[in-house]
Order: C-alpha cells, then sequence, then structure tokens
C-alpha cells in the first residue's frame, strides 16, 4: 500500500512539473509574440503592511523592441520615455523635460525584459498557476539576485495582459492593472516622441 502511495505521489509529482514546462513554453511564446501593446492603467503601490502610498492612472505604450512610453494622467501628467537606452521624462507642472542614460536598476525590471524580448523565464520561474474561467494567474519568483522584485504575479484574461503584482523583498507591492488592452496594433514611431516648448527647462544628464 505505502508502495502504492509512493507511486501515485512520484506520477503526480512529474504530471506537476511536467504542465509547470508547458505552461512556461506558453507564457514565453505568449509574451513573445505580443509586438506592441497600448493600454490604459492604473497604477497602486502599497507599503510592506500592506497600505496605499499612491495611485496613478495615465496610458501605456510598448513598440519592440526599443520604444516605452509612459503617460500619467493622475495625479499629475508626466511622460515617461524610454527609446533604446535614453530616458526621457517630462514634468508638466515643472516644465521640465529630464534625459538619462536608462539607470541600470532597471534593466531586469519586467517591462524592460518584455520590451528587449529578453527571455523573462531565465529571470524567473513558474511557481504556481491557476485557472479560474477566462484568468490565467501565473505566479513568477525570482531566480537572479539582480531582480528588482522577488516575486510577479501576471493575470492573463481572455488572451489579453490584465494585471501585474510585483512584490521586493520587503514585500512592498506594485499592482499594475491594465483595461482596454490592444495588442500588435501599429504605433507609429512619433507617439513615443515628446514634443515640448520653447520655454521648458530641458536637462540633459546623458551627455554631461
Amino acid at each position: 500500500m505505502k508502495n502504492n502511495s509512493k507511486l501515485i505521489f512520484f506520477i503526480s509529482l512529474t504530471l506537476f512539473f511536467q504542465n509547470i514546462h508547458s505552461e512556461e513554453i506558453n507564457l514565453k511564446n505568449y509574451l513573445t509574440n505580443i509586438n506592441t501593446m497600448e493600454a490604459d492603467f492604473e497604477q497602486s503601490n502599497y507599503s510592506n503592511s500592506n497600505a496605499l502610498i499612491d495611485k496613478s492612472i495615465g496610458r501605456i505604450k510598448i513598440k519592440k523592441p526599443d520604444n516605452l512610453m509612459w503617460d500619467i494622467e493622475l495625479p499629475f501628467s508626466k511622460k515617461i520615455v524610454l527609446q533604446k537606452d535614453t530616458l526621457r521624462i517630462f514634468d508638466s507642472q515643472l516644465n521640465q523635460l529630464l534625459i538619462s542614460s536608462m539607470p541600470m536598476e532597471i534593466e531586469n525590471s519586467f517591462l524592460i525584459l518584455l520590451l528587449r524580448d529578453a527571455n523573462i523565464l531565465n529571470f524567473y520561474s513558474i511557481n504556481k498557476i491557476e485557472k479560474d474561467g477566462d484568468e490565467e494567474q501565473f505566479i513568477l519568483i525570482g531566480n537572479n539576485r539582480r531582480n528588482i522584485f522577488e516575486k510577479i504575479e501576471i493575470y492573463i484574461t481572455k488572451d489579453k495582459l490584465s494585471k501585474f503584482i510585483f512584490v521586493s523583498a520587503n514585500n512592498e507591492s506594485i499592482v499594475l492593472e491594465l483595461m482596454n488592452v490592444l495588442i500588435n496594433k501599429k504605433l507609429p514611431d512619433k507617439d513615443f516622441i515628446i514634443n515640448v516648448s520653447d520655454n521648458t527647462e530641458i536637462i540633459d544628464q546623458k551627455n554631461d
């Protein structure tokens, strides 16, 4: 009887890891096949005691392999654009444009890995998969010390990315919800250009 129980356990464990491997391939292929993405977003930042720190609302655009834009509308207007290795941040309140190289600390962030078509599963391993109707949830655990986050939860609803939860080593978290998601819609390069007025202060740290 004990031998049968061990055999059942071994078979179950083998099937579990086969399923994880299959889902890793499916997730990798799904993310790789996203060439452009545009969505409204709501981002909530939480402390390690799960208290809401702040919330922002806006629109995100991604165009592989070089273009990423955060167009924040609330609580204040700000645009953040990454083109190749150049980061531009326009603060409308200050009427200031900051230009810099991409900080090293964000090179392994999830959205940068997605943008650059890096194999995200070289940095994170799938720990758990759950399905509820049209929604799939992937829980990824970091396997690289350089990762910004220790855990990432990815939600895909009706074949579209719908939510991310990023959890840091000190248990602070970011919840990023996506709405009105458009996958592989043609996005012109001009969508990733920040136009400023003549009286805008420009701080170019990249060429300092």
